[in-house]
């Protein structure tokens, strides 16, 4: 009986969620300890750094240093780390390389650090050359500046972060929550990215720039400035799969937007939905090479001076920063869904840099008094920018989108969107908002999703007459069709959207093959194409035997 008693208490506990994640430490730092110095710990590249539970004023972590290889990591464990201050921050990391700082040490609550306020400040700032650091599963609230700065500012005592001699590199952050906040909610890189005024010793110096930045999975609620920027990020920045709600709530001119990339970026913006701010979408004011898709943009700036029309709020902006830094590089904005933007869907007004305008879905903008420029609003010369297969109309409901109240814009069968988008592979889409397959029969969907509905029209008699083994595949794949036809190129595409292969089929051919023994093990997918039109598109497996 003592067994079974036993037994039922551990199955109540687990069932519950009471019991504790294991984290193997190999240090220990106690609640009442603040200061965590690198130069005063016994620790080595990898160690893992455990934070006791308790409540703290505020948490500096200064002078740790990893190595890319073996990071240090330092995680909460046996419970909630939580900080409420009057402080200047209530987190900062400061000459620290190659660390990462987790809050995913407790099963019991999925923010296991949590800065509830801060008083006087930041809630977390990354700074003082401080570089490679990852963060993931914090819970920032309730500051008086902005949720994070990530970012060494130079001052007149100090050169040393000046782009000449400092980049701020991998900065990673993800499975964040940050909500209530005064100003920004994420303030990554410098915003001054052509020259900085340090009024003090009357110079003018450029800030560092950042390579590297990974910015995903942060659900951002409720800030009085921008909700996510990013600037001076120069390289390799990818920031998607964020939620952003009810941003820009002070109202301040020229700190509104959901998400802005600022000065000096060049990004890749996807997967992203921004919900009921006062100020635009997304903003982009990078150097070219901005490329944004997939995204969810609603309600943006509905609510900001709604009696006002020339008060005006974009789904996207496209801007340049400087003429100075302007470049030709191509911008593309495709597979965005827009519904209700205050004033317009997209305005693209970079004069030095082409644009392509693709497969977006754009209803209901509030400017009517525009016409068709409501729906993309071009403000340069029109040669400059492409734009094709987008859907426009002034009645959402014509879009045929699964619940309009619901705010679930996946597309029904039936709609307008479904099958009528440009072929946009050659620019490595293969996903959509969710992360499912694009294209998922044969031609691409308009807007942020791709309906997966087995009921939508597929090239039937081309795939019938269209053979490929083996599949799954070790070494090799051999495709037959049952009669020349029109195909004249073969893709495989990873998951992430990257073309791997290519293959150019001769004229009127019946047979192909070609070698898998170089592709990874997992899932691809196969597309039969001309330049016009997707013949058919197939899950591929490759599976090597040992």
């Amino acid at each position: 009986m003592k067994k079974m008693i036993i037994y039922i208490i551990i199955i109540v506990s687990f069932l519950s969620g009471k019991t504790e994640a294991q984290v193997n430490c190999d240090l220990t730092i106690d609640e009442n300890v603040f200061d965590i110095n690198g130069n005063d710990l016994d620790y080595q590249p990898g160690s893992v750094i455990c934070l006791k539970p308790g409540n703290k004023d505020y948490l500096l972590i200064e002078n740790i240093h990893g190595t890319k290889e073996n990071p240090v990591t330092l995680i909460n464990s046996e419970g909630t780390v939580v900080i409420n201050t009057d402080h200047y921050y209530g987190i900062k990391v400061s000459h620290c390389s190659y660390i990462k700082l987790s809050g995913n040490g407790s099963s019991k609550d999925k923010y296991g650090i949590r800065v509830e306020r801060v008083g006087q400040g930041t809630g977390l700032s990354v700074g003082d050359l401080s570089t490679d650091v990852e963060v993931e599963f914090l819970e920032i609230a309730n500051t008086a500046i902005a949720g994070v700065y990530a970012k060494t500012d130079p001052t007149c005592n100090d050169f040393s972060s000046t782009r000449e001699k400092f980049t701020m590199y991998n900065f990673v952050m993800h499975d964040c929550y940050i909500h209530d906040v005064l100003d920004e909610g994420l303030y990554i890189g410098s915003s001054k990215y052509t020259g900085q005024v340090l009024y003090d010793c009357d110079t003018v110096v450029l800030p560092h720039v950042l390579i590297g930045t990974r910015i995903y999975n942060n659900i951002v609620e409720r800030t009085g400035w921008d909700g996510i920027q990013v600037s001076s990020a120069e390289q390799d920045c990818e920031v998607y799969n964020n939620v952003i709600r009810h941003n820009s709530y002070v109202a301040t001119p020229g700190q509104m937007s959901g998400m802005i990339i600022g000065g000096g970026s060049r990004c890749k913006v996807y997967n992203n939905k921004i919900y009921d701010g006062y100020g635009d979408g997304i903003d982009l004011f990078g150097i070219g090479s901005q490329k944004v898709f997939n995204n969810l943009l609603v309600r943006n700036g509905q609510d900001y001076n709604p009696d006002s029309s020339t008060d005006f709020k974009h789904g996207i902006y496209l801007g340049k920063v400087d003429d100075a830094v302007a470049t030709d590089e191509l911008n593309e904005i495709f597979n965005n869904t827009i519904v209700s933007p205050k004033s317009f869907g997209i305005t693209y007004s970079n004069d030095q840099c082409p644009g392509k305008i693709f497969n977006n879905a754009i209803l209901e903008p509030g400017y009517t008094e525009a016409g068709e420029k409501a729906f993309i609003n071009i403000t340069v010369q029109e040669n400059l920018v492409e734009a094709s297969n987008n859907y426009t109309s002034q009645d959402v409901y014509s879009a045929r989108f699964v619940s309009v109240s619901e705010d679930n814009l996946d597309l029904q069968p039936d709609s307008p969107l479904v099958d009528n988008g440009f072929d946009i592979s050659q620019h490595g889409i293969g996903f959509d908002i969710d992360n499912r397959t694009r294209p998922f029969h044969n031609f691409y969907d308009i807007g942020a999703y791709e309906c997966q509905s087995p009921f939508i029209s597929i090239n039937e008699k081309f795939q019938e007459r269209l053979t490929i083994y083996p599949n799954p595949a070790n070494d090799h794949i051999k495709i037959a069709f049952d009669e020349p036809g029109e195909h004249s190129l073969i893709q495989v595409i990873n998951l992430t959207g990257q073309i791997i292969f290519t293959q150019q089929l001769q004229p009127n051919i019946k047979e192909t093959n070609f070698s898998v023994s170089d592709f990874k093990n997992g899932n691809y997918l196969l597309v039969i194409k001309n330049d016009q039109i997707i013949f058919a598109t197939t899950p591929l497996i490759i599976k090597h035997y040992d």
